[in-house]
C-alpha cells in the first residue's frame, strides 16, 4: 500500500475541505472568465482505461442503449441478437447474456461470493482474428465461439459498478463511442495517440493491426503529443514505471528513441522525452500504490499551476480495470485522479476529463459497428484472416462499442449522448478545442471516412449551464486482490434493463431510409437519407436479409450485410438481397443506423403486396423547420387497400387509410411534439398479410431530448 493513506486522500483530505469551504468562490471565479463557448475549458484530461465493452458494463443502466433495445438487428436463422449460438450455424444452442454476479458454479476455485467471484472474472480472447470472427462480417453471430465460451456473454450492473454508475449519472455517458479497430489493445491505443494504424501503408510497410501493443515498432507517423508541440500546447503523460505498455504515446518513434524500455536513450530536458516517456517522479514501484502516486503528481502540479493544457494519464494492470482486475480499482483510482484535479477547485470547475476504455476484451455488444464501404483508404487490411478463408480486403473498424464518460461543468446532470464516435474523435475534440483558443493542433493521420462518421463530441456540451464542484460519489471500497475465478452461467434468459429514460443531447445525423421498389435482378431497391437543418456528420446504415442462412467468411463481403454512409445533407440509393437464395420472392430486410433507427420490411415480390410502398419523409419542401414523419402510402396495383398504422411504442395510435387504386394518401404524426422525436410504427395492409413495414427511429431538431 502507499503511504499516502486512502481514506484521507479520498475523503476528508486538504482538497476535499478546500471544495467544501470555497464552493461561493470558486464558482464566482469560474463565472468571471466564462466565454460561454469552448474557451472555458482550460485543461482536457484524458484516462484511458482497459478492456470492457457497453453492453458488458452499462448494458441494465436506465435510458441507455442497452438490454431493452427494441431497435436490434436478427441473427440468421430469426433468433435475436442477444441470443447467441454457441457455434455460428443454424440450429445451434443459444446463450442469452447473463449476470456474472449471479454465478451459482465456476470453472476452477469457487471465490468467497459471487461478487468477488464477478469482479475478479478472466480476460477472454481479443485479437484481430477473433474480433473480426464476433463480428462475423456483421452478421454479429459468432461471440461464443470466437471467444471461447460464454464468459463473452457475462455483465456487470449497477450492484457491481456503484461508483461507475454514480459517476455516469452525474456527468454524461456516450452510447454509441466505439473503439476504433475490431482488434486488441495495440491497434486501438495507436488509433487513440495517432488516429490510424497505417492500414494504407502510406507511412512504410507495416500496419500495427494486431497485438497488445506496439513496443518496439517505432511507428513512424506523427502522434497527437507531436502535433500539440508544434501547436505550442502544453502536454503530458503522466505515468508510472509499469504502465502496462498503454502508453500509446510511446509507440511511435519521435518518442521510442527515448524510452530505454525499448533501447532508447533518455534526453532530459527535450520535451518529447520530459512530457512523454519519462515516468512520474514519485514511482514505487509497488503497484498498487500506482494510483496514488499518479494522483500525488497530479495534484502536485495542479496546486503549482503546473497542470498542462492536454494531459493522459496511464495508470498500470492493477487499476486499469483489465480483468482480471476489479472493476472497484479502476474506481479507487478515478476518484484519486478527480480528487487531485479537485485540490485547486477553480481547476476542476474548468476541466474536461474523457474516461473511455481501449477496447472490449471479448465481451458482447450487440450493436453492429458501423463499417465503410469497401475501397475506403486507409480502412482495410489484406491478407490476416486466412483462418477464416478470407482473402478479401477486410476492415479495421469501427470496432464495438465501449464505455465513454465525460466528467466536467457542461456535461454534467445525468446526460446521454448517442452520438457516433470512436477514439478519434477525442482527437477531433482537440482539433476543435485547440483551434478554439487559437493553436489549432489538427491530427494528419484520420481516414477521411472516419471524419465523416465519428463525431467530435461537442454535441455533448452545454456551455450556458455549467454546474460547478464536485458531486458525491460513492466510496469505491477497499483494493481487491486480482485473484482468478471463472463464473459459469447461471441463467440463460434475457436480461432487463431498469426502467426509464434519460436526458438526451442533439445530434448532427438524422437517419431515414425507404424501400423503394425492386429491381429486374430482384434485389430490393432502397434509398437512404441524413437530411437536417442541424446534420453536420456522415450516417451510416447496414442493410440484413433475415432470409439468408450462415454465409462462410471465406465469401466475405459477399452475402453479407450492405455497408452505406451517407454524408451530411445527402441521399443514396442502395440494395438489399431478397430470399434465401437466388430466384426466392419472399423477403425480409432489416436496415439499421445510428440511435436506434430501424426499418424492417417484409413481404413477397410475388404477392399482391408488390404494388405498395410507403415513403417516409421528415422535411418536404426543403430541409428546414420542425420535422414531422409523413408517410405517403402508395397504392400501385388495381383495386383499393386500407394501410393500417399502428404504434407499437411512444404514441397511442391505430390509424387506417384507405388508399384507391394507383392513388397515394398521406399520413402524419407530429413526434417531436408527441413523444420527444420518438416513433416506433408498423403498417399492415388489407390485400397481402405477408406485407409489413416496421419503422423506428427519432426525429432530431438540434435540441436536447430524451432516450429512446
Amino acid at each position: 500500500m502507499s503511504d499516502l493513506n486512502r481514506r484521507k486522500f479520498l475523503g476528508a483530505g486538504a482538497a476535499a475541505a478546500v471544495t467544501a469551504a470555497l464552493p461561493a468562490a470558486a464558482k464566482s471565479v469560474a463565472d468571471a472568465r466564462r466565454h460561454g463557448d469552448l474557451r472555458d475549458i482550460k485543461h482536457v484530461v484524458v484516462v484511458m482505461q482497459e478492456n470492457r465493452s457497453f453492453d458488458h458494463y452499462f448494458g441494465s443502466m436506465q435510458g441507455v442503449r442497452g438490454f431493452g433495445d427494441r431497435a436490434t438487428i436478427m441473427l440468421p436463422g430469426g433468433k435475436t441478437v442477444w441470443q447467441q449460438p454457441q457455434t455460428p450455424v443454424l440450429g445451434a444452442p443459444t446463450q442469452y447474456p447473463w449476470p456474472l454476479s449471479g454465478a451459482t458454479t465456476y470453472s476452477g476455485s469457487v471465490p468467497p461470493t459471487p461478487e468477488l467471484g464477478a469482479a475478479n472474472y478472466p480476460g477472454t480472447s481479443h485479437s484481430w482474428d477473433d474480433q473480426h470472427g464476433a463480428w462475423y462480417g456483421g452478421v454479429m453471430n459468432g461471440w461464443y465461439g470466437a471467444k471461447g465460451g460464454p464468459t463473452t456473454l457475462g455483465f456487470l450492473d449497477r450492484h457491481d459498478l456503484p461508483f461507475h454508475y454514480a459517476l455516469a449519472e452525474a456527468y454524461t455517458i456516450g452510447d454509441a463511442y466505439h473503439c476504433s479497430v475490431l482488434s486488441a489493445t495495440g491497434p486501438n491505443r495507436t488509433y487513440h495517440w495517432g488516429g490510424s494504424i497505417n492500414a494504407s501503408q502510406q507511412y512504410g510497410s507495416y500496419v500495427a493491426y494486431n497485438g497488445g501493443d506496439e513496443m518496439g515498432k517505432f511507428l513512424p507517423w506523427q502522434a497527437y503529443g507531436e502535433t500539440l508541440q508544434h501547436a505550442g500546447v502544453t502536454w503530458r503523460v503522466y505515468q508510472c514505471e509499469d504502465d502496462y505498455g498503454d502508453n500509446g504515446m510511446e509507440y511511435y518513434a519521435t518518442f521510442a528513441q527515448y524510452d530505454p524500455d525499448q533501447g532508447g536513450t533518455p534526453a532530459p530536458g527535450n520535451p518529447y522525452y520530459d512530457n512523454g516517456v519519462a515516468n512520474v517522479g514519485t514511482d514505487t514501484g509497488n503497484q498498487m500504490a500506482n494510483a496514488d502516486d499518479l494522483a500525488r503528481a497530479i495534484q502536485a502540479d495542479v496546486v503549482a499551476g503546473k497542470l498542462p493544457q492536454v494531459s493522459w494519464i496511464v495508470n498500470n494492470q492493477f487499476f486499469s480495470e483489465h480483468p482480471v482486475t476489479a472493476p472497484s480499482n479502476g474506481a479507487y483510482f478515478l476518484n484519486a485522479v478527480l480528487n487531485a484535479l479537485n485540490a485547486d477547485p477553480d481547476v476542476f470547475n474548468s476541466t474536461l476529463v474523457i474516461i473511455n476504455y481501449d477496447e472490449n476484451d471479448g465481451q458482447f455488444d450487440h450493436v453492429p459497428p458501423p463499417i465503410p464501404m469497401p475501397g475506403e483508404y486507409d480502412e482495410f487490411v489484406t491478407g490476416t484472416l486466412g483462418q477464416y478463408g478470407v482473402t478479401a480486403p477486410v476492415p479495421v473498424g469501427f470496432g464495438f462499442r465501449v464505455p465513454l464518460i465525460l466528467v466536467s461543468p457542461w456535461t454534467r446532470g445525468g446526460w446521454v449522448t448517442s452520438e457516433v464516435a470512436d477514439h478519434t474523435s477525442v482527437l477531433q475534440f482537440l482539433e476543435q478545442w485547440t483551434t478554439a483558443i487559437g493553436r489549432p493542433a489538427i491530427c494528419p493521420n484520420i481516414s477521411p471516412w472516419r471524419r465523416q462518421v465519428a463525431g467530435n463530441l461537442l454535441n455533448a456540451f452545454d456551455f450556458s449551464a455549467p454546474v460547478y464542484g464536485m458531486p458525491a460519489l460513492p466510496d469505491p471500497g477497499a483494493l481487491v486482490p486480482e485473484t482468478q475465478y471463472t463464473p459459469l452461467p447461471g441463467s440463460n434468459v434475457m436480461p432487463a434493463q431498469e426502467p426509464g429514460t434519460k436526458k438526451a443531447r442533439p445530434l448532427p445525423v438524422q437517419p431515414n431510409a425507404n424501400l423503394v421498389g425492386f429491381g429486374t435482378d430482384g434485389k430490393a431497391r432502397l434509398e437512404f437519407g441524413n437530411v437536417g437543418p442541424f446534420v453536420t456528420k456522415a450516417s451510416h446504415f447496414a442493410v440484413y436479409n433475415n432470409l439468408a442462412g450462415v454465409p462462410s467468411l471465406a465469401t466475405y463481403p459477399v452475402g453479407f450485410p450492405g455497408q452505406y454512409t451517407v454524408s451530411a445533407n445527402k441521399m443514396v440509393a442502395g440494395a438489399g438481397d431478397v430470399g434465401a437464395s437466388a430466384g426466392d420472392t419472399a423477403y425480409d430486410i432489416t436496415v439499421v443506423g445510428a440511435n436506434r433507427f430501424l426499418r424492417r420490411y417484409t413481404g413477397n415480390t410475388a404477392g399482391a403486396g408488390v404494388a405498395l410502398s410507403v415513403r417516409a419523409v421528415y422535411y418536404e419542401g426543403g430541409h428546414f423547420g420542425q420535422p414531422k414523419l409523413k408517410l405517403w402510402l402508395v397504392n400501385g396495383g388495381a383495386a383499393p387497400v386500407t394501410f393500417t398504422i399502428a404504434a407499437s411504442n411512444y404514441q397511442s395510435l391505430t390509424q387506417q387509410v384507405m388508399v384507391g387504386a394507383h392513388r397515394k394518401e398521406a399520413f402524419e404524426i407530429d413526434p417531436v411534439a408527441q413523444s420527444s422525436g420518438w416513433y416506433d410504427l408498423r403498417i399492415t395492409v388489407s390485400s397481402d398479410s405477408n406485407w409489413s413495414q416496421r419503422l423506428t427511429g427519432h426525429l432530431e431538431n438540434g435540441r436536447a431530448s430524451i432516450t429512446g
